[in-house]
């Protein structure tokens, strides 16, 4: 069995700081839904990126919220990034240029409980012409008695991607690998399928609905070199599917095209979707 640099890094960081981003930048595909709303990310979620001497498994953790936060429903996001950080040989937090939160504390207590190789990447640098703040920001937020290195970058325009990847690559050990070198992901077909289709829900709605809603796949089957998928998207409120559904039904066609443009890019294969809204009590997702 082939041995290389091979281990897990931990992406963590507060929502919406680019941990999706960065990941897909990384492996040079779209392994990991990216939206502007937070916790668009809801489990750990696998990129894997494979080289001639490593294979970087990268974990995508929901962000960390605050305790405020986790006292009321977010119990679930956070045991995600614990369990990602347990599981770790070395810790990638992310916190965002000239930012820096009670919640970037919090995970830098986290990251102190653990003893493992731990990087402090700070993205969204593109935002600021004037480096100089950068420069003091990083000063100010190196902590070099728990980071090994403070790597500025912009995922966004894979600016120093190479720079971190190869501080990664020096702290992983050599052991066999764990997947195969083909692969890019551990998500299965329709679990990349629904997450498409729910990606668009949550660009396409109006903050104040809930993203209380599973999307699933009912049929899938081949016929003629295209694909004719049907999924059903799970509401627990009438009012929701009309939202959902909008004026004339408009609101919904264009959420199912603009996934089915992301499906057919996941299959390379034309598609036929189409969608219908279900609702069903809390707890129930059938």
């Amino acid at each position: 069995m082939t041995e290389k640099k091979s281990g897990y890094v931990a992406i963590i960081g507060r929502p919406n700081v680019g941990k999706s981003t960065l990941i897909n930048a990384l492996i040079g595909e779209k392994v990991t839904i990216v939206t502007s709303k937070p916790q668009t990310t809801v489990q750990n979620i696998i990129g894997i990126l494979n080289d001639e001497d490593s294979q970087i498994i990268l974990v995508d953790t929901p962000g960390l919220v605050s305790n405020k936060k986790i006292a009321s429903h977010n119990k679930t996001y956070n045991k995600s990034v614990l369990d990602a950080l347990a599981s770790s040989d070395v810790i990638v937090m992310l916190s965002e240029a000239n930012k820096w939160t009670k919640t970037d504390e919090q995970l830098l207590e986290q990251i102190d409980a653990q003893s493992l190789p731990s990087i402090h990447v700070v993205n969204k640098v593109d935002r600021f012409k004037d480096k100089t703040k950068i420069l003091d920001f990083l000063k100010k937020h190196s902590y070099l008695d728990t980071f090994s290195d403070v790597i500025p970058i912009s995922a966004k325009y894979n600016k120093n991607l190479d720079s971190l990847l190869g501080v990664i690559k020096g702290h992983l050990p050599n052991h066999h690998l764990d997947y195969d070198d083909e692969i890019s992901t551990d998500q299965d077909l329709h679990f990349r399928i629904s997450e498409a289709l729910r990606e668009r829900l949550m660009e396409n709605l109006k903050d104040e609905l809930p993203y209380k809603f599973d999307c699933v796949i009912e049929t899938f089957e081949e016929k003629d070199k295209v694909f004719l998928i049907e999924m059903v998207i799970l509401v627990n409120k009438q009012a929701h599917k009309k939202i959902i559904i909008g004026k004339q039904g408009q609101l919904l066609k264009k959420i199912g095209s603009e996934a089915r443009k992301e499906i057919e890019r996941i299959l390379d294969r034309q598609v036929y979707l189409s969608t219908y809204i279900k609702v069903v009590k809390p707890g129930r997702r059938k």
